[in-house]
């Protein structure tokens, strides 16, 4: 009996449990849903690791003196090893949260928080496990959308980058361009090639509604928050007002073609033009960006030269930099005043899931020190996609890169080569 009665009490308390339990889960997922509609958060995120092989190559200037530590920035003959190594890399990974809700009659509130995340060891270019990607917030109606935070530019988001993650994206549909084939892929992103790869703190932007059936209209205020207090001739400090930098675009698309114009001002110390274009030619798509830069004033260097490699390159001899263009300006830096411009570029959409691409991509740029010659610059970028789903793909590619500047710096050029497998996902 005394058996009987616990059994009935455990009973009664088992059921009791999953009652409570499943009327929590009821007001939980409730509460979600409702949340849901009023802007609760979306997760979103990127998972692209690749396994490559790096061969690199950089000048072999001689030391200053007998067992100087320093070298010079002149008067090579040959190239040495800058790095050889088999790498598992984490690509452009990222997780965000991003929502929107209705705040007034219409008046739609939005935001997304961005940071890259390094998959391979846990810590990015800055030595922690998180880096600030776009993070932003802003108001959008049937007059367009305006935001403020850290974006990229305009000019840089016209190679479509900056495309639809997950539902409720700000950016209209009009700019759904990839002419960026291999984005964020090491010597095979734009910015490999060309500066103006820019995502800038301190923004103000503003997207025009869709107009006439395909254009849209991007304006950016840029504001460098610099002291207005001189500190030299070359340190002046007087980018302190409102839209010191300014970015703007302009694009028309339709469903198999799209055109569109960039300009910036002072992003970066430097003013650049963009043009690209992109046609669907039935199973292939075809693409082309041409673009001119020059240092902003007198006392300005080109910035935004950019890479997207994380590996580390050896410590022996001079240190010039991953990026191809860093050891050609004879000096300790990558100064340059000019450059000019271009990639062409395809996708062919072969059958069921396989893709090929190409890319070609070359680019003059004049150093700072007007008494060296230009710096050309060659690269082909060739890649292989299998999508297992819309949001997954298994992909191969191999990209080369070579640079050839004065004489008087180095009588021979470098290349940069990698050929690697990853896989890209997102959710």
């Amino acid at each position: 009996m005394l058996l009987v009665t616990q059994w009935s009490h455990n009973k009664t308390t088992l059921i009791t449990s999953v009652f409570a339990r499943n009327a929590l889960f009821t007001a939980v997922g409730l509460a979600i849903s409702v949340n849901a509609s009023a802007g609760f958060p979306a997760i979103y995120g990127k998972v692209q690791v690749t396994a490559g092989q790096y061969d690199f190559e950089k000048i072999a200037f001689a030391p200053t003196a007998a067992g100087a530590t320093t070298f010079r920035q002149v008067g090579a003959t040959d190239v040495t090893d800058e790095l050889d190594s088999f790498t598992v890399e984490s690509i452009g990974s990222r997780l965000g949260v991003q929502g929107d809700f209705d705040a007034a009659a219409g008046l739609n509130v939005f935001y997304r928080i961005e940071y890259g995340v390094d998959y391979d060891n846990g810590t990015n270019s800055n030595g922690r496990e998180l880096v600030q990607r776009n993070i932003f917030g802003g108001l959008r109606g049937n007059w367009g959308a305006l935001l403020a935070g850290k974006n990229d530019t305009p000019l840089r988001s016209l190679a479509g980058r900056n495309g639809t993650i997950v539902k409720n994206s700000y950016v209209p549909a009009v700019q759904k361009t990839d002419i960026d084939r291999f984005n964020e892929a090491p010597l095979a992103d734009i910015g490999t090639y060309l500066v103006g790869e820019n995502r800038v703190d301190n923004v103000i932007q503003y997207t025009s509604p869709i107009l006439l059936g395909g254009l849209e209209i991007n304006l950016a205020a840029v504001q460098a928050e610099e002291t207005g207090v001189e500190q030299s001739a070359t340190n002046q400090q007087d980018d302190n007002g409102f839209a010191s930098g300014q970015s703007v675009s302009i694009g028309y698309g339709k469903s198999s073609w799209f055109v569109g114009a960039a300009y910036e001002s002072n992003v970066a110390t430097s003013d650049t033009a963009r043009l690209v274009g992109e046609v669907v030619l039935g199973p292939v798509k075809l693409g082309a960006i041409y673009q001119t830069a020059e240092a902003h004033d007198d006392v300005d260097s080109l910035g935004g030269f950019t890479s997207f490699v994380n590996a580390t390159t050896t410590t022996l001899g001079a240190q010039n930099g991953i990026n191809p263009l860093a050891e050609w300006d004879g000096a300790a830096g990558t100064v340059y005043k000019e450059q000019d411009g271009y990639v062409i570029n395809g996708v062919w959409k072969i059958a069921g899931p396989w893709s090929a691409k190409f890319q070609y991509a070359n680019s003059t740029s004049t150093p700072l020190n007007t008494t060296y010659d230009d710096v050309d610059l060659d690269a082909l970028a060739l890649g292989l996609d299998y999508a297992l789903n819309d949001a997954t793909r298994i992909f191969g590619y191999y990209a080369d890169v070579e640079a050839q500047g004065d004489a008087a710096i180095s009588t021979k050029a470098t290349t940069d080569s990698i050929f690697a497998l990853g896989v890209d996902f997102r959710f």
